[in-house]
């Protein structure tokens, strides 16, 4: 059977998965900025030392930019003295450190907004690629470096791509100053409500079974586990057990069927069940369970003065 596809898998060439591209073709980022940063990623830019090494020519590598060291994509984009002078005042900007790698220096921005994070981003992005202009000014035109022009450069840039970014922003002074420096207008803030979790120990005499129980699947390969504490919090038994293929609500209905039939063995005659399957509870308050499960439920009650 012929397809077209066996037939271009056959002629093409494979290359490896960039995982920068996860980065690079987002909303937030102009379509060309993505694409001179992805000729960073895939290596495709002309430096003087591919240039050498591709047509096996004598050629003077030295970096036009700072004249010291061999030229390549990492220094210009990195080690040269123009580059590190563009990346210390963009991180004293942030208050985050770059690097290199886009997804490391990517992944200083965990806990910040969602605004400061495209921010950052696309920061890094018009850095490296004003950086890559001022270095073809140079060869190309003799033109040197001016910090004023590439800092004005870059700001115009990040505030001109930050009409983009429709992401929330935190209501704390660091966010305010990072907008303010690029003119960038407050987005809304995402207000956060604290939600306060309790939890009490069972009464005195009394058993607390904690049950829960999942299933690949619904139905599915199932399984239930189960911890019993006493009213001093202390673990009195856990278990687990394999249930088969059945459904969810089966799997939950066996998970307190069998914790009460595993609790009678410590003498309680109070127990109390957590589980957090409200359809579940429902059934067996109102005795309407399965015919099958019924009367092994008769039977827990009768052995128990309260559940």
């Amino acid at each position: 059977m012929f397809s077209v596809r066996s037939a271009r898998d056959l002629v093409r060439s494979k290359y490896l998965l960039l995982l920068e591209a996860n980065l690079l073709w987002r909303r937030v980022v102009h379509p060309a900025l993505a694409a001179q940063n992805w000729k960073f990623v895939r290596g495709a830019c002309a430096t003087l030392d591919k240039v050498k090494s591709r047509f096996k020519i004598a050629l003077p590598c030295r970096c036009s930019v700072c004249q010291i060291e061999e030229e390549s994509l990492e220094h210009i984009l990195w080690s040269c003295s123009a580059a590190k002078r563009a990346w210390q005042w963009l991180e004293g900007i942030f208050h985050l450190r770059s690097c290199y790698n886009l997804i490391a220096s990517n992944k200083q921005a965990k806990g910040c907004s969602r605004m400061v994070k495209d921010l950052w981003l696309v920061s890094n992005l018009v850095v490296r690629s004003e950086l890559w202009f001022q270095r073809n000014k140079m060869v190309y035109e003799k033109k040197k470096p001016c910090w004023n022009f590439f800092r004005k450069r870059v700001f115009n840039f990040i505030h001109e791509y930050s009409d983009r970014m429709k992401g929330c922003m935190l209501n704390r002074v660091e966010d305010m100053e990072i907008l303010d420096f690029f003119r960038v207008k407050c987005r809304k803030v995402k207000m956060l409500e604290p939600v306060e979790c309790l939890w009490q120990p069972p009464m005195q005499n009394q058993l607390l079974l904690c049950c829960d129980g999942a299933s690949r699947g619904n139905p599915g390969v199932a399984g239930a586990g189960l911890v019993a504490r006493n009213s001093a919090c202390e673990v009195v038994g856990a278990m687990c057990v394999g249930l088969g293929v059945i459904s969810n609500f089966l799997v939950e209905l066996y998970n307190i069927l069998i914790g009460l039939d595993w609790a009678v063995q410590w003498g309680y005659r109070d127990v109390l069940v957590r589980t957090d399957s409200m359809s579940v509870i429902t059934a067996l308050e109102g005795d309407n369970i399965p015919w099958f499960a019924r009367q092994r439920w008769y039977e827990a009650k009768v052995k128990f003065d309260s559940i």
